[in-house]
């Protein structure tokens, strides 16, 4: 992202006004439960978006703080702020501000991982695989079984011991579920051009879930199975 105050306030009441669309808080959790196959589920729903504050003459292309993009906008030379939504007020407090905020969704990520007596825990975030990774090993010794993420355009199945970034989160399995690409993929999705971070480009992610295991299928864009994993419950914290 370039800039801070860019609708997110909005994303939120939308909750309220369609049937479809659940994002009641910018970090919360869901509980399901599975009756008729014994089974429960925690997701936890993380806020991440201080990988992307930064000072503000640093990095303007991607730095949501940044003088660039939120000094001077418009015919009325507008600077951007979100105090009337509690949000950073100024483009000098954005950086500081999205990661107090980032402190205090990992404080409360610990806490809720560490209260948790669901069969599963899943962990949902924008950012990819490898940002924070000693946070989500903390998530991970507290039960954390699957972290679900994005922001890259390509299929990531990041599993234990993974050749590339495998010991950065240990044991804890990890997707980049950016498949669907927006305008464009990483790279081209023909075929490894050098540039892939994954396995795949434009495809998508099937989970066969059960109390007993969890099934992962990274599927292409021609529908192929191009890649599997397995998981059992993490039986840490627990």
């Amino acid at each position: 992202g370039r800039v801070f105050s860019n609708g997110w306030d909005q994303q939120i009441a939308y909750t309220w006004k369609s049937s479809r669309w659940i994002m009641p808080a910018p970090y919360y959790s869901q509980h399901v439960e599975f009756p008729d196959q014994g089974f429960s589920m925690d997701i936890l729903f993380i806020d991440s978006n201080a990988m992307d504050a930064k000072d503000p003459p640093e990095d303007s292309e991607h730095n949501m703080c940044s003088l660039k993009y939120n000094q001077n906008q418009g015919n009325d030379q507008r600077n951007a702020g979100c105090k009337d939504a509690d949000g950073p007020e100024d483009v000098w407090s954005c950086k500081q501000w999205f990661w107090d905020f980032w402190a205090n969704n990992t404080e409360w990520a610990k806490e809720r991982m560490s209260e948790s007596n669901a069969d599963w825990q899943i962990v949902v975030t924008h950012f990819p695989c490898g940002h924070e990774p000693g946070f989500y090993r903390e998530l991970y010794d507290l039960g954390l079984d699957l972290l679900v993420t994005g922001h890259r355009h390509d299929q990531e199945l990041w599993a234990p011991g993974h050749a590339r970034w495998g010991q950065e989160l240990g044991d804890l399995y990890c997707l980049v579920t950016g498949g669907g690409g927006g305008i464009t993929s990483e790279a081209t999705p023909v075929e490894n051009d050098g540039n892939w971070y994954g396995e795949a480009q434009y495809g998508f992610y099937g989970l066969g879930i059960s109390k007993g295991e969890i099934e992962i299928s990274s599927f292409d864009y021609t529908g192929a199975k191009v890649k599997t994993a397995t998981l059992t419950p993490n039986t840490r914290h627990r």
